[in-house]
């Protein structure tokens, strides 16, 4: 088949963001069987990072931006602009094409997008009422109102999105679920995200005391929040008892909020983006996802198991992975709980050990790369013939 992939971000083999990363791998086990030709955006600075893409690809179709630097809210209504400006630009080429199939890779990407004779699949990627129902759940007093508003908005767009699409892959069974409760009509197929992608067998020691958190920041406030949650709600807690230990809030493009906390904390460090992703993750004693709201799938909780890193998250943060609390995992939705259970794991090795060591049988037995492409095969197969 001639398969048009759109997708949001770059991918890439050392992508930024996690979903580049998958796509990546994804359209690199496509091209075995199928002829790719990919739309996607990507940041000026880019551009010559796309001829790793081309033993891929029969066609690259890029949608350049200019990198933002701030934050603001004048910043992210031009980021809106921008998607739905590549989504109107993607629309085109699925239109003008002759594409077989054509699979759109998040949400907000499809914005512009119009149903047409072709199949089309959308890889939903995270389920983005989801979040704002939550938020919502948590808000009080005058700002309910906009809260409302807002899930509102964010409901109808998605359910306005989705239909136009013959299929809908979802990473879990949970959103799947969940999105078929706001739109009783789909087809909607869970297909996980491959993990541990970036993990060989390399061996590194542990530095005793270390408190990891990854994740991108740049656009994606809510993992500067909840870096911003472990420093200043969880972190103080663990200190009382491991006064040595260190936090390293790890990621490209943090904050000046974040890269300003080492200056006055040495119990911190804010590296940035991190090119050895392995090296990372098995350096470190305790891996830490305390999300707050959640989403998908959260890959880097994924990708720390698979290292057999023990990691430390919320029921949020294990929603859409199904791991066993307490034996692949720990889980705590609380400050007080998030700290006892990262005091646990840094003052008992063979207690961790044995975390890690689970975390890392679970993610091998339910996330592979293989298990994914024969997912998305599969669903090809049955797209065709009902086409």
């Amino acid at each position: 088949m001639k398969i048009l992939f759109v997708s949001l971000f770059l991918p890439l083999e050392k992508s930024y963001h996690a979903g580049g990363r998958y796509i990546f791998e994804v359209i690199r086990n496509l091209s075995k069987k199928h002829d790719i030709c990919l739309a996607t955006r990507c940041e000026e600075g880019e551009l010559p990072l796309i001829e790793k893409l081309r033993p891929f690809c029969r066609e690259i179709y890029p949608y350049t931006y200019r990198t933002g630097t701030r934050r603001g809210a004048i910043d992210m209504v031009g980021l809106v602009l921008n998607y739905a400006g590549f989504s109107r630009y993607a629309d085109r080429l699925a239109r003008e094409g002759g594409f077989d199939l054509v699979q759109v890779e998040w949400v907000e990407a499809a914005l512009m997008m119009k149903r047409r004779k072709t199949p089309m699949v959308l890889d939903a990627h995270d389920v983005i009422t989801k979040p704002v129902e939550r938020r919502l759940r948590r808000s009080g007093g005058i700002g309910m109102p906009a809260a409302w508003l807002k899930y509102r908005a964010v409901k109808a767009l998605e359910r306005w999105i989705v239909r136009r699409f013959d299929t809908v892959f979802t990473l879990s069974d949970y959103d799947r679920e969940y999105l078929l409760r706001m739109e009783p009509g789909l087809t909607v197929r869970t297909v996980p995200i491959p993990a541990g992608m970036d993990i060989r067998d390399r061996q590194f020691e542990r530095q005793k005391k270390t408190i990891l958190f990854l994740a991108s920041y740049k656009y994606r406030m809510t993992n500067v929040d909840a870096a911003l949650y472990f420093y200043r709600s969880v972190f103080p807690l663990v200190r009382k008892s491991v006064p040595d230990a260190v936090f390293i809030a790890a990621g490209y493009g943090p904050p000046e909020k974040l890269t300003s906390l080492p200056l006055k904390d040495r119990a911190i460090v804010v590296p940035g983006f991190v090119d050895d992703i392995e090296e990372c993750y098995k350096r470190a004693a305790v891996f830490v996802a305390p999300i707050l709201v959640g989403g998908g799938i959260i890959v880097k909780i994924l990708d720390a198991m698979a290292a057999g890193t023990p990691v430390v998250t919320t029921s949020y943060g294990n929603e859409g992975i199904g791991a066993v609390a307490g034996r692949d995992l720990l889980v705590a939705d609380d400050a007080e709980g998030l700290a006892a259970a990262v005091i646990r794991v840094l003052s008992d090795p063979e207690f961790a050990a044995g975390v890690g060591a689970s975390g890392r049988d679970f993610v091998r037995s339910h996330f592979s790369l293989e298990r994914v492409t024969r997912s998305i095969d599969a669903a090809y197969e049955e797209i065709a013939k009902r086409s």
